[in-house]
C-alpha cells in the first residue's frame, strides 16, 4: 500500500476492527490515470479491488453507493454487503481531486465476516418488538415523563442488516445479523433500535433526536378536546395550519421566540448555501420546518426529530436554532451516529455551526464577545453557591447545593430570605403532599418567599411553574437520594432556583419556626468578561450557556481526551453532551489560537477553520467514525484545501434572517494552517485513546496466596476433571416445561490456551425464545461430592475458570449446601478474591433465565470478544454453618435465557484447602569461640525450634547481611568472617520459615578480641662511640596471619628518641642519635591498631667516649 503511493503514505488504524481506518497520500495509485467523475470512481475501484482486505472488506464485499463532485474533485462512496445484506455503519469513502489524484481512502468496514443471513425474526414481529422497547421506556427520556410522551410512536423503517456488536462504540465485537427498526412519532420521539434477528433481543439502540429557503413556523398547542381531566382524547394541535410561511410579512403577528426561529433557520440556511454551497440541510433544498411549543418536548428544549426542528418558548437564540438545524445536515452527510464518540462530534458540529452564526451576526450579543483568555470561565458561566440555612438555630447549617439553569444568577452578596414549605394534595399527579406537582394549597404564606419541594414524580418545570403561580421568589428543591447526584434543574422562569442535598430537606421539612436562609455565589475563581464560545447562552429558559466551547471543564465537560471529565459511561449515550467538549474544543482553539495542554496552537480564523470542518463532515466522515478518524479528516481536509480558492463564511442579512449573497474569497489555506490543524489534534488528544475508559479483564491476574505466609495449607479436596467429571452430578432447571437445558461435559479444548480437560457449562448461541420446544431457558448445575471441612484456622474453596456469555442474560455463580440444606448463592462477601462483578437481568426485564436477578459472572473481558483465565478464592469461614465438621456440596451453576448467547463458563481446579496457624519458629545461637579474635573465623550454632523446620537464616548486622546458611534438622551452623572487627557486636538472626513454621527473628551479641601482636628488636652497633648513631631494627608479628600496621616508637627512660612506621611485612629500621656516654636499655614498642594488640621489647647498648 505505502510501496503503490506517490509522496509519504500516512495510515492510521480503525479501532474497532484493527484494519486500516485511514490512507492518505499525494497519490495512492499513481499507476491510474483519472480526470472525471466516470474515471475518479473506476480508479478508486482499482485501488479497492487490490486493497480492500486492509480496510476489513474482502474483495466484492465492498459496493458503490455514488460518486459527488465538489469544487476540489470526486467523493466515491462504498458501502459494505455480505452474501447481500448491507453491514450497517459501513462506508468507505474515495477523494480524487481534480488532477485525478487519489487523495485518501477511509472509512469503516466489518472484517472476517461469517454468518447465516436468514433471519429468524420476521419484519413484522422485529418492527411490533421494537415499538414495544421505545413505548416501555424511550432513550435519554426522563423516566418521570407521562406515558402519552410515547403515544402515535411506531415502526417508520425497518431494514435487514449485519451489525457489529460495539461498532458505534470503537471497540472490537461479534458480528450478528440485525433488524435496524427507526421507532419515531414524528414529534417527541425518534429511536434507532437494533434487535438480533436470531433472537429478537436488542444488541443497541439509542435517540436520533438531536437534542433555496423554504420555511414553514408552526405553533403547537395541547388540544385537549374539551375534556381537561381525561389525557386519553388529548391531541397536538396547531399543525394543521403555519403562523408562517416563506414570503409572509415580518413579523406581522409573531411573537419573539417565533421570530427568533424564523430568523435564525434563514441565517442556518444561507451559511451553509452562500459558504459551502448547501442548498438546504439534505442539498436539495427541501423546505425547512419549526414547530414552536410543542406540547410533546420536556421544555425547556428543542430538538430536530428527522423531519422538523422543534422548541421550546426560551430556547430560541441564534446558536440554538443553528444548533438543531446542524444536526440535520449531519444526518444527511456524515450520517454520525448519536453514540459515543461518533455521537459527541455529532453534538459538537450542531455547536460548531450554531456558534459560527452566533459570530457572525448581529442577534443576542449584548456581551462582550471578543476572544476569550486561556483557563478563566466566563462571566456568564453559573458559578457555584453556598446555601445556609440561618433559622433556627437547630437546623443551622450548610447545604450541599447546585443553581438551576434557569431564573437570577446569584450574585456573591446573595439572597436571604424565608422558604416555606410548600404543600399541596396527595393526589395521582403527585403522591406526596410536598412533591410540588399540583397546585400549593399554602400559596398565601409562600408569595414574596422561596418555596422549598420534593424532588420526583412530575417534571421540574412544574413544581417551578406552581411556584411562578403561588408568587414565590425563588423554589429549593430537595435531592430525592441520600446519595444521587445534585444537578441543575431544567425550567423556564423568572425566579431563583437551587437543588439542595436530601438531608438539608429533611431539616427543612422538620423544622417548627420559620426557616431562614442565605444563597450567594461562592465561585472565588476569575471570570473571562467575554461570551464568545458559549451555546445557549441567550436562551433564558437555560438560564445562562449550557456549554463553553473554550474552556468545557467550566461545565463539567472534558477539554481533552484525558481529562478527567471524559465521560467513560453507557448513560447520555456514551457521553455525547460532555465528550462534546473535546471537539469543540478543537474547533475554538483553531479559530482564535492559543496554548493548551503544553501545544501551542496558530489561530486559522473562522473561515479557514469553518471550511475545513465542513469539508472533514462531508468528505471524510461516516456514521461510526471517531475522534481519531475527525483529526486524520481535517488534516486530508487540509491538504485538500491547501491553495485552494475558499469562501468567507458569509450570512446575508435581511429582517428574517441571512440572505442570498455573494461570499467574498476567503485567505487561502497554507501549509502553515495544516501545522496548526496538527497542533490542535495534539492539543486536545484526538488521536489519544481515553485510556481512563479501558475495561479489564474481568478476572484479575494476581492471584495472592490463598492462606497468606503465617499459614501452612494442606489441600483437603482437589479436582482437576482429567478423569471428567467422575465423582460429580447434574440437575436442571427449566424455566418452561417444553423446554431444555444444556448439560455440563468434559472438554479437552478449554480456550485461552489451558491444557488438559476441564468441566464447561455451556452458553452458546443457540435456542428460540418462545418459551416453547427449543427455548433453553435453563440452570445447569454441577454438584460436587461432599466434602468435609477440616479443622483449622480457616479453609478456602479456590477454582480456575473462564467465562464469556451474553452479558447480563446468561451467566454463572456458585452456590453451596451446608449439612445437606438447600443450595445457596455463595455470597459475594465470602469471595476473596474475583467475585462475581454484576448481577443478571431480572424477570421483569424479561429475563427468562431461571438465575435472573442473581451476582453472577456473565459477559466477557472488557473491549474483547471472549473471556481469559483466572482464580477465585471463597473464604468458606463466611458461608454460615460451614465450621470444621461440617459436610459441604458446591454447585457451579451456568444459567441461559431462551435463545442467543456466546460460549459458557469453563471451571478446573477445584480446590478446597485448609489453612493451619504455622507454630512461631523459635531460635536460640551460641557464638563459638566466645569471645573471638580478629583475623580467626569464628561460627554462630543456630537452632530453630518448630515444627521440623527447614529454610535458611540470616545473620546480619544493621542493615549489611553478614552470612547465611541452610537448616538441617533444625539447626544450622553460620559461618562468621574473620574480619568481624575487634568490639561487641549485636547481630540479628533471621528464620526465613516454611511450610509448617513462621519466619521468625532474634538477636544476640558477640564479642570479637584484638589479634595478639610479638614485638622483636635488635640494636647495631651494641658499642658505640659517643656522637655515633644506632640503629633499632624491629620486626611485629601478629597472631592469625594479620598484618599489623602502625608505628614502632623508641624511648629511653620514657623519653621518645625515634619512631617509624611499620611496613608491609611488619618490619621497621629506626636511627638513634646523640646517645650519652654510659649503658642504655631501649624500650622498643609497637602501638596496634584498634583490632590488634600492642606489644613491646627491649634492647642495650654501650655508648663510650671519644
Amino acid at each position: 500500500m505505502k510501496d503503490d503511493a506517490r509522496g509519504t503514505a500516512r495510515v492510521t488504524t480503525e479501532r474497532a476492527t484493527g484494519r486500516v481506518g485511514f490512507a492518505r497520500a499525494t497519490d495512492l495509485l499513481p499507476s491510474f490515470e483519472a480526470g472525471s467523475k466516470s474515471t475518479a470512481a473506476a480508479k478508486a475501484g482499482a485501488y479497492l479491488d487490490q486493497y480492500a482486505a486492509a480496510f476489513g472488506a474482502r474483495r466484492g464485499e465492498l459496493k458503490q453507493t455514488g460518486v459527488t463532485a465538489d469544487a476540489y474533485g470526486w467523493t466515491v462512496d462504498y458501502a459494505q454487503s455480505y452474501r447481500g445484506v448491507e453491514v450497517f455503519g459501513s462506508q468507505i469513502r474515495a477523494q480524487v481531486d481534480k488532477q485525478g489524484d487519489l487523495t485518501a481512502v477511509s472509512g469503516y468496514a466489518a472484517p472476517s465476516l461469517d454468518l447465516a443471513v436468514t433471519p429468524a425474526l420476521d419484519e413484522a414481529t422485529a418492527k411490533a418488538k421494537a415499538v414495544k422497547l421505545v413505548k416501555a421506556g424511550p432513550t435519554g427520556v426522563d423516566p418521570d415523563m407521562p406515558a402519552s410522551f410515547t403515544d402515535g410512536a411506531e415502526a417508520a423503517s425497518a431494514k435487514l442488516m449485519i451489525y457489529r456488536l460495539g461498532s458505534t462504540r470503537g471497540v472490537n465485537g461479534k458480528a450478528v445479523l440485525a433488524w435496524v427498526v427507526e421507532v419515531s412519532n414524528a414529534k417527541t420521539v425518534r429511536e434507532t433500535v437494533i434487535l438480533d434477528a436470531a433472537t429478537g433481543k436488542p444488541v443497541n439502540r439509542w435517540s436520533m433526536i438531536a437534542h433555496a429557503l423554504d420555511r414553514e413556523l408552526y405553533e403547537a398547542f395541547l388540544d385537549d378536546n374539551g375534556t381537561p381531566d381525561d389525557e386519553s382524547d388529548d391531541t397536538v394541535g396547531g399543525l394543521d395550519e403555519p403562523v408562517w410561511t416563506e414570503g409572509d410579512a415580518f413579523p406581522g403577528t409573531l411573537d419573539q421566540d417565533q421570530q427568533n426561529e424564523v430568523q435564525g433557520t434563514g441565517e442556518a440556511y444561507w451559511m451553509f448555501r452562500n459558504t459551502f454551497g448547501r442548498d438546504s440541510y439534505d442539498g436539495l433544498g427541501s423546505k425547512m420546518i419549526t414547530v414552536n411549543n410543542d406540547p410533546t418536548i420536556a421544555c425547556p428544549n428543542a430538538n430536530w426529530n428527522g423531519a422538523t426542528t422543534n422548541y421550546c418558548s426560551g430556547v430560541t437564540s441564534d446558536d440554538t436554532v443553528a444548533h438543531e438545524w446542524a444536526h440535520a445536515y449531519t444526518e444527511y452527510t456524515s450520517g454520525l451516529v448519536y453514540q459515543w464518540q461518533s455521537g459527541a462530534m455529532n453534538e459538537a458540529y450542531s455547536d460548531i455551526w450554531g456558534e459560527t452564526v452566533d459570530i457572525l451576526n448581529d442577534r443576542f450579543n449584548e456581551g462582550d464577545d471578543g476572544t476569550r483568555t486561556a483557563g478563566l470561565c466566563s462571566q456568564y458561566t453559573r458559578g457555584a453557591v453556598g446555601v445556609r440555612i440561618n433559622a433556627p438555630a437547630g437546623i443551622a447549617g450548610d447545604c450541599d447545593s447546585v443553581p438551576a439553569s434557569f431564573g437570577p444568577v446569584f450574585t456573591k452578596a446573595g439572597v436571604t430570605t424565608d422558604l416555606i414549605v410548600g404543600t399541596d394534595p396527595a393526589d395521582p399527579d403527585g403522591p406526596t403532599p410536598t412533591d410540588g406537582c399540583s397546585p400549593f394549597t399554602n400559596a398565601a404564606q409562600i408569595a414574596g418567599k422561596f418555596v422549598y419541594v420534593d424532588r420526583g414524580t412530575c417534571p421540574f418545570s412544574t413544581k417551578t411553574q406552581h411556584a411562578v403561580d403561588a408568587g414565590a421568589t425563588g423554589i429549593v428543591v430537595g435531592n430525592n437520594s441520600p446519595t444521587g447526584a445534585l444537578v441543575s434543574m431544567s425550567g423556564d422562569a423568572d425566579i431563583y432556583g437551587v437543588m439542595v442535598d436530601q438531608a438539608s430537606g429533611t431539616k427543612i421539612k422538620s423544622a417548627t419556626s420559620t426557616v431562614n436562609i442565605t444563597v450567594k455565589d461562592i465561585d472565588e475563581a476569575d471570570k473571562d468578561t467575554s461570551g464568545r464560545w458559549l451555546s445557549g447562552e441567550d436562551d433564558p429558559a437555560f438560564g445562562g450557556a449550557i456549554r463553553d466551547m473554550w474552556s468545557p471543564t467550566c461545565y463539567g465537560d472534558p477539554g481533552k481526551v484525558s481529562d478527567a471529565e471524559y465521560y467513560c459511561e453507557f448513560s447520555d449515550s456514551g457521553g455525547v453532551h460532555s465528550n462534546s467538549g473535546v471537539v469543540n474544543h478543537a474547533y475554538a482553539l483553531l479559530v482564535d489560537g492559543g496554548t493548551y495542554n503544553g501545544v501551542t496552537v496558530p489561530a486559522i480564523g473562522l473561515d479557514k477553520a469553518a471550511n475545513l470542518f465542513w469539508r472533514t463532515q462531508t468528505a471524510y466522515l461516516g456514521q461510526t467514525s471517531d475522534f481519531a478518524d475527525l483529526a486524520d479528516g481535517l488534516a486530508a481536509s487540509c491538504v485538500d484545501l491547501t491553495g485552494q480558492p475558499i469562501n468567507k463564511v458569509t450570512l446575508g442579512q435581511s429582517a428574517t434572517g441571512g440572505s442570498a449573497a455573494t461570499p467574498e474569497a476567503a485567505d487561502p489555506i497554507t501549509t502553515d494552517d495544516c501545522a496548526a490543524v496538527t497542533a490542535v489534534a495534539q492539543a486536545t488528544e484526538l488521536r489519544v485513546e481515553p485510556v481512563q475508559c479501558n475495561f479489564q479483564p474481568m478476572l484479575d491476574k494476581a492471584t495472592p496466596s490463598l492462606c497468606g505466609a503465617d499459614f501452612k495449607t494442606e489441600v483437603t479436596y482437589a479436582e482437576d476433571f482429567e478423569d471428567g467429571l467422575a465423582g460429580w452430578t447434574q440437575d436442571e432447571e427449566l424455566a418452561f416445561p417444553e423446554g431444555s437445558g444444556l448439560d455440563w461435559t468434559a472438554d479437552d479444548s478449554a480456550p485461552g490456551d489451558h491444557a488438559g480437560s476441564v468441566a464447561y457449562g455451556p452458553a452458546p448461541s443457540a435456542g428460540k425464545c418462545t418459551g416453547a420446544a427449543g427455548d433453553i431457558s435453563s440452570r445447569n448445575g454441577l454438584i460436587s461430592p461432599a466434602i468435609t471441612i477440616a479443622e483449622g484456622s480457616k479453609s478456602m474453596l479456590s477454582f480456575d475458570h473462564y467465562v464469556a456469555t451474553e452479558i447480563d442474560f446468561d451467566g454463572a455463580n456458585v452456590k453451596v449446601s451446608v449439612g445437606g440444606g438447600e443450595f445457596s448463592i455463595v455470597p459475594t462477601a465470602a469471595y476473596v478474591f474475583n467475585a462475581p462483578g454484576r448481577t443478571l437481568e431480572t424477570a421483569a426485564g424479561d429475563n427468562t433465565n431461571p438465575m435472573a436477578g442473581q451476582a453472577a459472572f456473565t459477559g466477557t473481558d472488557g473491549n474483547e470478544p471472549g473471556g481469559s483465565w483466572g482464580t477465585s478464592i471463597i473464604d468458606l469461614t463466611k458461608i454460615p454453618g460451614a465450621v470444621p465438621g461440617a459436610s459441604v456440596k458446591f454447585r457451579f451453576d451456568i444459567g441461559r435465557d431462551g435463545c442467543g448467547g456466546l460460549d459458557g463458563w469453563y471451571v478446573d481446579n477445584v480446590t478446597v484447602t485448609n489453612c493451619i496457624a504455622k507454630p512461631a519458629g523459635t531460635i536460640t545461637a551460641t557464638h563459638v569461640p566466645e569471645p573471638s579474635a580478629y583475623g580467626k573465623a569464628s561460627k554462630l550454632s543456630v537452632s530453630v525450634a518448630g515444627e521440623a523446620p527447614t529454610g535458611t537464616v540470616t545473620v546480619a548486622e544493621g542493615s549489611k547481611q553478614i552470612a547465611n546458611a541452610t537448616l538441617a534438622a533444625g539447626k544450622a551452623t553460620v559461618n562468621l568472617p574473620k574480619t568481624l572487627s575487634a568490639g561487641t557486636h549485636r547481630l540479628t538472626i533471621s528464620y526465613s520459615g516454611d511450610d509448617n513454621n513462621v519466619a521468625s527473628t532474634t538477636t544476640k551479641a558477640i564479642k570479637v578480641a584484638k589479634a595478639t601482636s610479638k614485638t622483636r628488636a635488635s640494636v647495631t652497633p651494641k658499642r658505640v662511640r659517643a656522637g655515633k648513631a644506632v640503629r633499632v631494627k624491629a620486626l611485629v608479628n601478629v597472631a592469625n596471619s594479620v598484618k599489623p600496621t602502625g608505628k614502632v616508637v623508641v624511648t629511653l627512660k620514657g623519653k621518645r628518641v625515634g619512631s617509624a612506621t611499620v611496613n608491609s611485612k611488619g618490619r621497621v629500621t629506626i636511627t638513634v642519635k646523640r646517645l650519652k656516654a654510659g649503658r642504655h636499655t631501649l624500650v622498643v614498642t609497637y602501638g596496634g591498631n584498634g583490632n590488634i594488640s600492642a606489644s613491646k621489647d627491649r634492647v642495650t647498648v654501650r655508648v663510650v667516649r671519644r
